[in-house]
């Protein structure tokens, strides 16, 4: 698969039971997109995806970010 973000070579680390998608990018680092965000955040312009995964991993404690609506905001 190609990151979400940069559009480079990343891994599908999504399990079967999550609801959204879990990504291993070398470059932008594992994330997660909450499944009612993804469509939204794969439209976003390349610096507002950015934002939004910057405001994911800010957000998180410790956790794997998650990009959902309320990073969408921030971008």
């Amino acid at each position: 698969m190609q990151c979400p973000v940069c559009a480079r070579p990343a891994e599908n680390l999504t399990p079967n039971t999550l609801d959204g998608v879990v990504v291993g990018c070398d470059h932008c680092g594992s994330y997660r997109i909450h499944g009612g965000t993804f469509h939204a955040f794969v439209s976003l312009e390349m610096t507002q995806r950015l934002a939004a995964l910057e405001a994911a991993k800010l957000a998180s404690q410790g956790g794997w970010p998650l990009v959902n609506n309320r990073c969408l905001r921030v971008g």
